[in-house]
């Protein structure tokens, strides 16, 4: 969707209030499906100063993901404070069309799905856990032992290599 900036053009330096709602599809993050609640809310303000167009404001979402310790669904709330500058493209100056980190809007439209993904990826924490005491592999592994021999597990023949006399005879 796209947001109008319109008034901040017709009258600018004043500062304009926003809701905008934005639809983020689901995120593949190192093999894990990350999916976002409709919809993710971008709220606050902009104005417009010259060529550039700033946005003041919140980002609210909320994404849900598996659990890295159990592997049951996990919530994450987010809400990310945010200031972002674009600029004008008919009025870009040339050492701005190569900068990667130049945000750019034509008309009097602002397309806010770069910005909303951006921001929701760049909060979401490296683990995601269904609880922070989530002890789930302590819960799991019972499941997976369950009726398997000590002969049957890979490192077995490695259990008695080292017994109490041979550690007290180490340097």
């Amino acid at each position: 969707m796209l947001l109008d900036v319109s008034r901040a053009m017709r009258t600018p330096g004043e500062a304009f209030l926003f809701v905008h709602h934005e639809r983020i599809e689901p995120q593949d993050i190192c093999g894990e499906t990350v999916t976002f609640e409709d919809p993710v809310i971008l709220e606050g303000c902009f104005s417009m100063s010259g060529a550039h167009l700033t946005l003041d404001g919140t980002l609210t979402a909320t994404a849900h993901s598996r659990c890295c310790n159990c592997l049951e669904m996990a919530t994450v709330n987010l809400k990310v404070p945010f200031h972002e500058v674009f600029t004008q493209v008919d009025k870009i100056t040339p050492e701005q069309e190569d900068d990667p980190d130049c945000q750019v809007f034509a008309n009097s439209k602002v397309e806010l799905n770069h910005l909303a993904l951006t921001l929701a990826l760049l909060e979401l924490p490296i683990r995601i856990l269904c609880r922070p005491d989530c002890d789930g592999y302590k819960r799991m592994a019972p499941q997976y032992t369950a009726g398997r021999e000590d002969a049957d597990h890979p490192f077995a023949k490695l259990k008695n290599l080292f017994n109490k006399d041979q550690n007290d005879q180490e340097v």
